[in-house]
């Protein structure tokens, strides 16, 4: 069979044999496996290049198996998948394909890989999910991430005229809740933050450091980890956020399927500049090796995120805190800067959010002590407001006498004037003028509230 043969002459060298041919691992593989075609060119070219002989008859046994191969799996959702990935290699980044990848390979074709375009309609959305999150214990996140490729690879197979038109059902799709323990199971408390910081300025070094400003700006652990003394901009005290490093895996090589990649930053508003504090500044100062030198080694030479990670972890757990994600660093920052009334619309500009509604969709979720500090406020500002009102006897304010019948200002003078003037006591007063009552001929009146007069008439409200 034809397919033994190219594969026991490619012997798992999909990466030699991608290069010499110029298609992809991908593409080989699923060729061999029958849910991809290939042009009769592309077949004659890989036969050539691996020195398979064949005569006349063979050439037409080979034709007629392509076109009979073709038929069976043309129709399949795995087949316009793969075609979609590879057009998808030179539409976006790198790190972006090997995402797609990795979720088509281990987690989106196995599910719908052998439904037919046929089969297709607008309930595949909502079949995959239970599917995803039920036997494959997928996480919303990622199982919402799928569904974006899935969207995609429909509506590429729509606008070619491949796959059949149809509208998603209008019911809105229901995922499977994660259940968190306790409400700030994704930030480190106050106290935490505190215990960090101060653990950190104990002895400080180049990991430390990463930590450190994690806490301190909420940059992502990729930014931290490109990030070279030169971002820093000792003048103005702000960093300068323009790459990120990453290591992607791209499961279509089997030769090195994983490699670092120093690029762009996520998104357009990923690239900003983020003020330092005066303390933090001369921290990074002191501890400069050089424009070009890494942040997180004070060298030439990088450290990938998992190493990093790694790092991070084993500090957390000498300090005896249960390290929580790396990106918690980042929820913790802007949990507290809002908590404790940062503008949410700067918290989103420093973390580099695409725009405001990515930041409230995240921080919506408020904590105890945001919420106890909100209704806090609240009495404060009630309490300082009955305060205000509240007059008595020792009050040494003027009070102003306003005539009912011609608006005129009277009489002005202390409580105990006043009292005088009207022959009532002062207690009496304190009564008109915190209950808004007035004299059977003038309304009592506090001067601090606004009274002014020309010519002896109430200018007031």
């Amino acid at each position: 069979m034809l397919k033994e043969v190219i594969e026991r002459n490619i012997n798992n060298n999909y990466n030699v044999a991608s290069l010499e041919t110029g298609i992809s691992e991908l593409i080989l593989k699923e060729f061999l496996k029958g849910n991809a075609k290939l042009t009769i060119y592309d077949t004659e070219n890989i036969l050539k290049v691996l020195n398979i002989k064949i005569d006349n008859t063979e050439g037409k046994k080979i034709e007629t198996a392509l076109i009979v191969r073709e038929e069976e799996t043309k129709d399949k959702f795995k087949f316009y998948a793969v075609y979609w990935l590879e057009k998808k290699k030179f539409e976006v980044k790198k790190s972006t394909y090997c995402n797609y990848a990795n979720l088509l390979k281990n987690n989106i074709i196995p599910v719908l890989g052998e439904v037919k375009f046929n089969e297709l309609n607008g309930d595949i959305l909502q079949f995959f999910i239970y599917k995803a999150q039920g036997e494959n214990n997928l996480s919303e996140k990622t199982t919402k991430d799928c569904l974006g490729i899935i969207k995609q690879i429909i509506a590429d197979g729509q606008e070619e005229g491949i796959m059949p038109q149809f509208v998603y059902s209008k019911r809105k799709l229901k995922y499977k809740k994660t259940e968190l323990i306790g409400e700030d199971k994704k930030t480190y408390t106050e106290e935490e933050y505190k215990k960090i910081i101060d653990e950190i300025l104990k002895n400080i070094d180049y990991k430390k450091l990463g930590i450190l400003l994690g806490l301190y700006t909420g940059m992502r652990i990729g930014e931290l980890c490109a990030l070279q003394f030169k971002d820093i901009d000792f003048k103005e005290k702000c960093v300068r956020v323009t790459k990120t490093l990453q290591r992607t895996y791209n499961p279509t090589k089997d030769i090195n399927p994983s490699e670092i990649k120093i690029t762009s930053t996520k998104t357009e508003n990923s690239n900003r500049n983020i003020p330092l504090t005066n303390e933090i500044v001369k921290i990074i100062e002191k501890m400069n090796t050089g424009a070009e030198n890494y942040i997180l080694t004070g060298k030439k030479k990088w450290t990938e995120p998992r190493t990093f990670r790694r790092s991070y972890q084993n500090f957390m757990k000498k300090l005896g805190i249960q390290p929580l994600k790396f990106h918690s660093l980042r929820h913790t920052f802007a949990s507290i800067n809002i908590e404790n009334g940062a503008d949410i619309k700067t918290i989103s500009e420093i973390l580099g959010h695409s725009d405001i509604d990515v930041t409230l969709k995240i921080y919506t979720h408020t904590s105890k002590k945001a919420k106890r500090k909100a209704i806090e406020n609240f009495d404060k500002l009630f309490t300082k407001e009955k305060r205000k009102k509240e007059f008595d006897t020792k009050y040494k304010g003027r009070i102003c006498c306003i005539s009912k019948n011609t608006g005129k200002l009277d009489f002005i003078g202390t409580i105990k004037e006043v009292a005088n003037f009207l022959s009532i006591t002062t207690t009496k007063v304190c009564e008109h003028i915190n209950e808004g009552t007035d004299h059977n001929c003038y309304r009592i009146i506090p001067q601090i509230e606004g009274i002014t007069h020309k010519n002896g008439i109430y200018m007031g409200g």
